[in-house]
């Protein structure tokens, strides 16, 4: 019901929106970032400019996603409501996301997490529509190909290896992915926190190994928050909650897989 109620809200900006949908203008390039690959691409024209990036930190289960374009497109204010159209116009994320203006340009930037799988669900299916409270509706050729996304996970993998973890004896492309268990947000409790943290921000990124039983084997921080005190939470936290239902090859037998995610901490 939310996503029905949402997605009719946003409908009554939707002047345009059965326009032609935005071209790309350039091919997908991936880009290898400190703790992170960038996969993007640029749509439209002069007048209409979009850009759409992919952003994972490596392994995990969430892809941060990006819509760059002018303010009159993206719209403002800090905070914003997505609606994701796939094809035939199916609802495939409803949630919300921040905005921001980019410096030294007329840009807006909408950043959101998408789950992983349905990111590789948009490849091979056009028009993908973007709807954003206080912007226009965006409808894009999206023309995401398997290519795309195996040269994103390659970087991953690479990323991964750069990080000193032996990729080589654990799957990457698992035919069936691992899942937690439970939402890992719920890992970490205020209790992990020391009482020196208080008045504290600091984000860390950790990567470890998923056991074929479902742990965590092998957690180690790979980006520092420059804290010595909040790295060393994290991984004893994951290592002490962190369950998973494990991955599996195609021949149905668990397999290790690794994974990573970005811990913020705000006090």
């Amino acid at each position: 019901m939310r996503t029905i109620t949402l997605a009719a809200a946003l409908a009554g900006q939707a002047a345009g929106a059965d326009a032609p949908p935005l071209t790309p203008r350039t091919p997908w390039g991936v880009e290898y970032a400190d703790d992170m690959c960038i996969l993007s691409r640029n749509y439209g024209d002069a007048a209409n400019a979009v850009t759409i990036a992919f952003r994972p930190t490596p392994f995990n289960d969430r892809v941060q996603t990006l819509l760059v374009g002018r303010q009159k497109q993206i719209g403002y204010g800090p905070s914003v409501k997505v609606h994701v159209d796939g094809r035939a116009g199916i609802g495939v994320f409803d949630g919300t996301g921040q905005r921001n203006a980019l410096a030294k340009s007329n840009n807006m930037a909408v950043t959101f997490d998408l789950p992983r799988d349905v990111v590789t669900d948009l490849a091979g299916k056009e028009p993908i529509s973007f709807s954003l409270s206080g912007g226009r509706p965006l409808r894009v050729a999206l023309s995401l190909s398997a290519a795309a996304l195996t040269a994103l996970r390659k970087c991953e993998t690479d990323l991964m290896q750069g990080w000193g973890f032996d990729v080589s004896a654990v799957d990457t492309t698992p035919t069936v992915p691992a899942r937690a268990n439970r939402d890992p947000a719920m890992w970490l409790v205020d209790g992990d926190f020391p009482h020196e943290l208080l008045g504290a921000n600091a984000v860390v990124t950790v990567a470890w190994i998923i056991t074929r039983e479902g742990g965590i084997r092998n957690c180690r921080v790979v980006r520092s928050s420059g804290n010595a005190t909040f790295d060393a939470i994290p991984c004893k936290a994951l290592e002490k909650r962190g369950r998973y239902t494990p991955a599996r090859d195609a021949a149905g037998n668990p397999v290790e897989t690794p994974a990573s995610r970005v811990i913020r901490f705000q006090s």
